[in-house]
């Protein structure tokens, strides 16, 4: 009797507290989809939904369930409250004719249970009911030949896609072979080509439309593109193949692969041999920290575009042979890029609008140039984009600012997510949150995958800026040194980080502290502005309130920069290309995510970034003058070099 009495216990307690659930998500529900209504009566739809998949994170499908619920269910809260409705049962309410929601609400009022089966059902039932015997009849007819050819063409086309991988694959094999001679399509494969195109036809029809009537982006385009390529080998008007040509035929053997990959999927510690890397155009490049992490993950810069003299100078004289346009973004036709097989258009675009600092103006501000990146994708059509921020951008204040922006976007033909990347996470001492804006095209969305996080490349501005802060014999360079390696680190949270001093992020030029800073230059051990000239000395040091003061080169170490990355212009000028830069290794980590979306290449990220804890010692270099060779203290560990710039 005990143990009975425990099991209707226990099943009552279960019952009650499941009932109590399911009243708080239809509460929930209900909420939402009142929540949704509020945002419609000021938003267009449109930029409603771009806004809420991005920035809230809800799925298209929901999406659509509480756009329509204020046309399909609005007044009937409290029937759908008592009934305890879940997400499944409202969506599918939504979606029912106006016969069936009534009788199914009827139902729910009166206490009936109602679950998806049921809608369904009584769907069904009043369809029915609308046709007279005959047409019902037929109507059954017409499902049961419908099941029956739709299974004949599954098979039918599942054969074809299997057939149309092989010759692909043939194909890829012949050009690896013939590549450097040159590509003759024999007549053994013409023979295929023809087969396969008869069958092509006869599934999806002879008659394609021209391929400059279709968007290149198009499902219609893939189609009628591979339709071309097959009917151009059969007839012999191709008579050498491709990388485009075997793209094409990809579209319709049932695998994904993009274009130009010609080998089996492979560690990126190879890139170095590979023939087709990615290529990118850069917006806004700046001193060239993105365009170095993204040289290092593989890609081909077809050219970087930068307003500033004095950072274009910069990228010309670290790297002669990039394409370093002059100009400012918003006077340049991308269109000219259109036909240079862009597989990834980013850029730094300005962020003072929306950063922390400063008048704050936001899309009022002249300076904005997130819709010109916008402009860019429009006339580029590149197969992906990435655009580096501040945190600022996803302020509340600006939330209408980045509905429009997703939706310009999104009919633009990507789907656009925003991300968060701090530098303090790829091996650098420095707190440096941003944002990145990562779209892709459409037929290649839901590929991509934020880079994994290495804590264990966690870094500290003692050991970083060990022999530049010493350079000029200060004697309590040790202390210092050991004081940052101490200091224990919390987030913006007041969360424990760990162990070893970061610097706050590296700005730009700044003649003196911005509120808060001078606080945190106590606290940090360091003055961040204005820039020093040079290390300390033991004369500086010995002046009351002394804190050593960053010097360039030191914000450039912190900022991850290359010992031998030469900066052109004046110390505030130096200063501002530093401070506005993207952190290399950001960069690269960002380029090796993108590369194996866009590639289908797996990435050895222990290679890429072997976590190991090592501490250079180098003699400092000037600005703009030669640095020496590196050499490695005897506390150095061996590290494992991948060169991808080849």
């Amino acid at each position: 009797m005990a143990d009975i009495d425990a099991k209707a216990q226990a099943l009552s307690a279960a019952r009650h507290r499941i009932l109590q659930l399911q009243e708080q998500m239809t509460d929930k529900i209900l909420q939402m989809a009142a929540e949704v209504e509020k945002l419609m009566d000021v938003v267009p739809m449109s930029e409603a939904k771009a806004f809420l998949k991005a920035r809230c994170n809800l799925p298209a499908v929901e999406l659509s369930t509480y756009v329509e619920f204020a046309t399909t269910l609005k007044g009937s809260e409290d029937v759908l409250r008592e009934a305890r409705i879940s997400f499944p049962v409202m969506k599918a309410l939504v979606s029912a004719d106006a016969d069936a929601r009534r009788e199914i609400l009827e139902r729910m009022e009166i206490g009936a249970q109602i679950d998806t089966k049921d809608v369904a059902s009584i769907r069904r039932r009043l369809a029915t009911a609308k046709l007279t015997a005959t047409e019902a009849l037929t109507a059954e007819n017409k499902r049961i030949v419908a099941a029956a050819a739709l299974k004949r063409v599954k098979q039918a086309v599942s054969g074809f896609e299997a057939k149309m991988s092989a010759f692909s694959d043939e194909l890829r094999l012949h050009f690896r072979r013939g590549r450097e001679d040159g590509v003759m399509v024999e007549a053994g494969l013409r023979d295929q080509a023809g087969r396969l195109l008869e069958e092509f036809e006869s599934l999806f029809g002879g008659e394609q439309p021209p391929l400059a009537s279709l968007r290149h982006v198009s499902p219609q385009y893939r189609m009628a593109h591979a339709h071309k390529v097959l009917d151009d080998i059969a007839t012999g008007r191709l008579s050498e193949i491709g990388p485009v040509q075997t793209s094409a035929l990809q579209a319709v053997a049932g695998r994904a692969r993009v274009q130009g990959d010609f080998r089996p999927r492979k560690p990126l510690a190879d890139l170095a041999s590979i023939s087709f890397r990615p290529r990118v155009l850069e917006l806004c490049a700046g001193a060239g920290g993105l365009a170095l992490g993204l040289e290092r993950a593989g890609f081909e810069h077809v050219a970087l575009i930068e307003f500033n003299r004095h950072a274009a100078a910069t990228l010309r004289k670290n790297r002669p042979d990039w394409n370093v346009v002059e100009a400012d973004v918003r006077k340049v036709d991308f269109t000219q890029y259109r036909d240079h097989r862009i597989d990834l258009l980013t850029g730094g675009l300005p962020c003072t609008p929306f950063t922390s600092v400063g008048k704050r103006k936001g899309k009022k501000d002249d300076k904005d140039l997130m819709m010109e990146g916008v402009r860019a994708v429009q006339e580029v059509a590149p197969k992906a984009f990435v655009f580096e921020n501040v945190d600022g951008l996803l302020h509340s204040k600006h939330a209408d600012y980045v509905a429009a922006l997703l939706r310009k976007f999104s009919k633009a033909g990507y789907v656009t997510d925003i991300h968060r990347i701090n530098t303090r996470d790829y091996g650098l001492a420095q707190d440096r949150s941003r944002i990145m804006i990562v779209g892709f095209r459409k037929d290649l969305a839901g590929v991509f995958r934020m880079p994994p996080r290495f804590p264990g490349l966690a870094n500290n501005m003692g050991d970083v800026l060990q022999d530049l802060i010493s350079a000029n014999g200060w004697s309590g360079a040790d202390d210092w040194v050991r004081m940052m390696r101490e200091r224990p680190e919390f987030d913006r949270f007041g969360n424990p980080i760990g162990v070893g001093a970061l610097s706050d992020t590296i700005r730009g030029y700044q003649g003196s502290p911005k509120k808060g800073e001078a606080r945190r230059a106590l606290e940090n051990g360091v003055s961040y502005a204005p820039p020093a000239k040079a290390a300390p000395t033991n004369e500086e040091a010995s002046r009351e309130g002394f804190v050593p003061g960053l010097t360039n080169r030191m914000r450039a170490r912190l900022q991850g920069f290359p010992n031998d990355w030469e900066f052109v212009g004046g110390l505030g000028a130096v200063a501002n290309q530093i401070g506005n830069a993207v952190a290399p290794a950001v960069g690269q980590a960002m380029g090796l995510a993108l590369v194996s979306a866009l590639k289908g290449w797996d990435i050895d990220w222990g290679v890429m970034f072997p976590e190991v804890h090592c501490r250079i010692a180098i003699q400092a270099p000037m600005i703009d003058g030669a640095s020496p060779a590196p050499i490695l203290s005897k506390h150095s560990v061996k590290l494992r070099k991948v060169d991808v710039r080849t």
